[in-house]
C-alpha cells in the first residue's frame, strides 16, 4: 500500500491508553511526507471525528463527506499521532489541496512553528 500525504485512511487507534487519547477504528489523514512514508515504519496522522465543532480553526478543520468517508467530519489537529503501518487499513478518500493546507497550518500553529 502507498501511504500518501493527504490520503484519508482507516486507522486502528486501539488500545486507548488515556481518556484524552483518541480510540477505536476511525478515519485519519496521513500528514507525514510521502517519500519518508516509504522508508519509515511509522506514519503521522491526524484523526477525524464526526463530533464537529463550528468555528474552531486552526485546531479543527471541516472535511466534507466524499468517496468512502460517509459523514462530514472534523480533523482534530490536537490528535496528531504517529502510528505503525500495521494500524493502517484501507484508503477511503483524499483531501483537496486547500484542505491539506489548512491541516498543515493547524499543525504548525499547534507546534508553534510560526514565528
Amino acid at each position: 500500500m502507498a501511504y500518501k500525504r493527504g490520503d484519508i485512511v482507516l486507522v486502528n487507534f486501539n488500545p486507548q491508553k488515556r481518556a484524552a487519547e483518541i480510540g477505536k477504528v476511525r478515519p485519519a489523514i496521513i500528514v507525514s511526507d510521502t517519500e519518508l512514508n516509504e522508508v519509515l515504519d511509522l506514519i503521522s496522522v491526524v484523526a477525524l471525528t464526526t463530533n464537529r465543532i463550528d468555528d474552531a480553526l486552526p485546531l479543527r478543520i471541516r472535511i466534507g463527506k466524499r468517496d468512502l468517508l460517509k459523514e462530514d467530519s472534523d480533523a482534530m489537529i490536537e490528535q496528531l499521532r504517529s502510528v505503525s503501518k500495521d494500524r493502517i487499513g484501507q484508503k477511503i478518500a483524499t483531501l483537496h489541496d486547500e484542505e491539506m493546507e489548512l491541516v498543515a497550518y493547524g499543525i504548525k500553529k499547534m507546534l508553534n512553528l510560526y514565528k
